[in-house]
């Protein structure tokens, strides 16, 4: 029976997602979700991401973890501030960081579906051409500028400009309609050097500017979270101390996110810091 083949399988491989010049992605079931501050087991699987990094930098797994979540914690507070409607990054959940022979790194967040090879350019059956829009890209495209992230770039394939890539739609459209604008139902994803780069200095000014503001809608924790994953991703001097608040930050994060995304069945069921030979991030 199909149920008893994967009974006690707590990553199971669903094929290729998709690749790129910087990484490779893989589509996996998961129950398990190794990552800073320790492993993370739920009951009920999630359908997952695993961006296998093809820059095998010691702690690029980790790195791109939380590159990701400083994207995600600002979208819950353009979402929460009501700039949009709808949540428009995916959740990262996890990271995968080893050294020595089995150097590997990846980290993982949750599948967005939908499909990103929708046209930006259609005709309709009259042979007339025009342009397609996207319902909240203009406001969320800005909300970022505003903190110097240009979410922008690398939205377009790189041989047919007409095509998008790394904006995935739950609707899209195809290449011959009269509608030339699309709901709000998209995420956007791949939030590597190439495809997303930060203005750190502009981003912590918005951060001491906004203080008071981001804490009320995301929490202290969160804040702080933020302010020490962008002192680590910028090689800034950290103590242990740093590190050790940091490892239990994301930990926290992590697991509150997972108990959110895995929102039916048992849930969480245990957490283990440092274990299975997962690392922190000294």
């Amino acid at each position: 029976m199909q149920t008893e083949k994967y009974k006690n399988e707590s990553v199971i491989s669903l094929g290729k997602g998709g690749f790129g010049q910087e990484a490779n992605i893989k589509i996996e079931l998961r129950r398990r979700f190794p990552g800073i501050g320790g492993t993370i087991k739920t009951q009920e699987g999630a359908l997952i991401a695993l961006r296998e990094q093809l820059n095998k930098t010691s702690k690029s797994g980790h790195k791109m973890f939380l590159k990701h979540t400083l994207v995600k914690k600002l979208d819950d507070y353009f979402f929460r501030t009501k700039k949009y409607l709808f949540p428009h990054i995916p959740r990262p959940l996890g990271s995968i960081s080893k050294e020595g022979n089995n150097l590997y790194e990846a980290y993982i967040y949750e599948w967005a579906y939908g499909k990103d090879n929708f046209p930006w350019e259609v005709t309709d059956y009259s042979g007339k051409t025009g342009l397609v829009e996207i319902d909240e890209w203009n406001i969320f495209v800005q909300s970022f500028n505003d903190v110097g992230i240009d979410m922008s770039i690398d939205i377009a394939d790189n041989l047919d400009g007409r095509i998008s890539k790394n904006i995935i739609h739950q609707f899209p459209i195809d290449a011959y309609t009269s509608n030339l604008k699309m709901n709000l139902v998209w995420k956007r994803i791949d939030f590597g050097s190439n495809s997303l780069p930060i203005d750190y200095e502009k981003l912590s000014k918005f951060l001491k500017d906004n203080k008071s503001k981001l804490i009320g809608m995301l929490r202290m924790e969160r804040y702080e979270m933020v302010k020490l994953a962008i002192k680590y991703l910028t090689n800034k001097k950290m103590d242990r101390f740093d590190i050790g608040k940091l490892d239990i930050l994301v930990a926290s994060y992590r697991y509150n996110s997972l108990r959110h995304y895995v929102s039916r069945g048992s849930g969480i069921i245990g957490q283990t810091y440092i274990d299975e030979g997962i690392q922190s991030l000294i």
